[in-house]
This record gives C-alpha cells, sequence and structure tokens, in this order.
C-alpha cells in the first residue's frame, strides 16, 4: 500500500469518528423538540412527526360497454307542415309534432350525441322517395304530397328535418300555398273544402284593430300601422268572415334580428253584422334585438280529437322558426304548447 492510500484510509476513519460522536449528541435534542414548538435562527419551527394524507379508497369501476340509452324515435302520427316552393308545385315539408298518448311532443333528437343517428333514422321512416302525405286545408283533405329530396340542416338537437317534394292538389285548392300534413293512413279530413270569404275592407279594418289593441294594452312603441304584412281569411268564431293578420314595424316577418327595436302584433278577428269585426285574440309586443317572437297564421286543426280546433300559429325568432298552439281555455285563447327550443336560438 502507498502512503496516498494510507493517508485517504486515515482520513475516512476520523470522519465516521466525527458523525458518530454527533449523532450520539443531537439524538436527545431531537427527541426533546418533537411535537414542539421553537425558535430555529429567528423562525418558529414546529417540529414534530410529519403527517401525511392518506387517499380515499379507490371504487372500482366496472370494465363493460353500457348501452346507450334509447334514441327516442317518435311512437305516436306525426303532424308535418307543407308550404309551396313555387309556381310548379314544388313544396317543403317539415314536422310539427308528435301525438303521443294525448300529448304533443317535440320532433328531433334529444341528445347531440345520437343527433345523426336520429336524423337517419327519421329519414328512413318518413322521407323515402315518392313517400306519400295527406294535405289538409281547415280540415278538408285538399291533396298529396310526394316526398323528393331530404334536406336536413343545423347540427345537435337543433336539426332542422325537412325534405322537398312535390303537391298534387285537388281543383279549386291549387291556389292555395300552405297545408297541415299526415302520413297516409293518419287522417283523412273532410272531402269538400269550404273556403272562407275574403273581403277588402279586411285589410282595410285590421290596422285599426291593431292599433286599438296596442292603445289598449298599453305597449309603447314607435307603432305605425299600414296594410298587415300577412293577412289570412278564415273560417273562425260565428263564421266565414274571421281572418289572422300579422303587423310587422321596423322588422320581417322571418327569422333574423332587427337593427333596432321594432314590434309584432298578431291578431285573430270575427264579423257580427251589428257590430262589424272584432278581436277573438291578439298578442303583441315592441322588442329589442335577442328577443323577437313573430306570429303568423297557419291553420286550425282539432289535434286532441275533443271537437275544439286549435290554432296551429308559426312563430319566428332571431335566429330560428318554431310552432305554437292556441287552445280555448274557458273563455279566452291562450297559447298551451309551443316547439321552441331557446338554446337554438341562441346560436
Amino acid at each position: 500500500m502507498n502512503k496516498a492510500s494510507s493517508t485517504l484510509i486515515q482520513r475516512a476513519a476520523n470522519l465516521r469518528g466525527r458523525i458518530g460522536k454527533l449523532l450520539l449528541t443531537t439524538a436527545p435534542l431531537v427527541l426533546l423538540l418533537a411535537g414542539c414548538d421553537v425558535q430555529w435562527g429567528g423562525i418558529q419551527v414546529k417540529a414534530g412527526e410529519p403527517e401525511y394524507e392518506r387517499p380515499a379508497a379507490l371504487k372500482a369501476r366496472p370494465d363493460t360497454l353500457g348501452e346507450l340509452p334509447p334514441l327516442a324515435m317518435p311512437t305516436g302520427p306525426v303532424l308535418f307542415h307543407v308550404r309551396r316552393a313555387d309556381a310548379s308545385g314544388r313544396a317543403i315539408i317539415e314536422p310539427v309534432t308528435e301525438l303521443s298518448e294525448g300529448e304533443l311532443v317535440p320532433v328531433g333528437p334529444q341528445s347531440s350525441e345520437r343527433a345523426e343517428e336520429y336524423a337517419a333514422g327519421f329519414l328512413e321512416r318518413y322521407y323515402q322517395p315518392n313517400q306519400a302525405y295527406v294535405l289538409l286545408r281547415e280540415g278538408s283533405r285538399v291533396g298529396t304530397f310526394y316526398v323528393g329530396l331530404p334536406d336536413v340542416s343545423g347540427s345537435g338537437i337543433c336539426l332542422t328535418l325537412r325534405a322537398e317534394g312535390q303537391l298534387e292538389l285537388r281543383p279549386r285548392a291549387d291556389t292555395l300555398s300552405e297545408f297541415l300534413a299526415w302520413p297516409v293512413g293518419t287522417r283523412s279530413g273532410a272531402d269538400s273544402l269550404q273556403a272562407p270569404a275574403y273581403r277588402d275592407d279586411m285589410t282595410t279594418l285590421s290596422p285599426v284593430l291593431a292599433r286599438r289593441g296596442v292603445n289598449e294594452a298599453g305597449i309603447e312603441g314607435r307603432w305605425r300601422f299600414q296594410r298587415p304584412t300577412d293577412i289570412r281569411a278564415l273560417q273562425v268564431g260565428t263564421g266565414r268572415l274571421g281572418f289572422a293578420a300579422t303587423f310587422m314595424v321596423g322588422d320581417s316577418l322571418g327569422p333574423g334580428s332587427p337593427v333596432d327595436s321594432a314590434g309584432m302584433v298578431f291578431l285573430v278577428a270575427d264579423y257580427a253584422p251589428a257590430i262589424g269585426y272584432f278581436p277573438l285574440y291578439f298578442d303583441a309586443a315592441w322588442y329589442a334585438p335577442g328577443q323577437k317572437r313573430a306570429l303568423r297564421w297557419i291553420d286550425a286543426i282539432d289535434v286532441e280529437g275533443d271537437a275544439a280546433p286549435e290554432w296551429l300559429l308559426r312563430a319566428y325568432g332571431d335566429a330560428g322558426a318554431w310552432y305554437e298552439l292556441v287552445e280555448r281555455r274557458d273563455t279566452s285563447r291562450a297559447i298551451t304548447w309551443s316547439s321552441r327550443r331557446p338554446i337554438c336560438e341562441t346560436r
């Protein structure tokens, strides 16, 4: 062994001796400090055994493939809305509601995760090429709609399930542009159509009813009533001289927000020889962008089968459209159902 190696061994032995003496000297001090608060170089120190947070027991999760919830396709008859697109008879069909055990159920996917699957199932069931639908107007059968090409838009639960197709209308009904429709075999309707009588004074006197209704209801706004934006002669109330009218002030009768605040009046009127036209139903609002709800008449139909026809209305918002149903309750009429999905209006 050389001299350098002997020197290193001697230094290591001396170091072990010093460490042993240090441990013997400090061990009692550590034991005395355990669990005590002491001052160490001017800092308050808590001496003691370290405490560790014990993790909660983990719950075992089964490693299985769970079944997806039901697709919730319609189980009852589905009512459709058909509107003419051009003079050649091309038209658009879309669902309004499902009748399920006496209840009106909105048609469409209930979850975004299964929206595409729902759309595929709906097209297969209701929009097969040349699939036929019975067209009704005021409860009478007026023709047939034949499905052509599906037209699905939107996403998630806000899908719009439409299809293009062709109208085949009976004589005297070929000038009509809007209909309700049932799948063949669901409902047939009456054989003859009794067209309501249209009078020119409906257009000139409807602004009078609109202005009177706004004043009586105390609805403030920059109201200017001229010709109605939409008017339809109806068989309501006591006879064939009723009408439904919509007035839009500063906005359009369709989806989309106004540039500034705007107004909407929707009214249904009847006629009596002794007093002239009088309102059966009145709905109006002066609204800001983001609050739009514009109404127009579609048709009267006995949806619930109680011999008391309800009124089906089309409603337009800032970003989309939906359907509403007006029903008679005691001595008045009110909105009792709507297919509106507010989340779709925020997109």
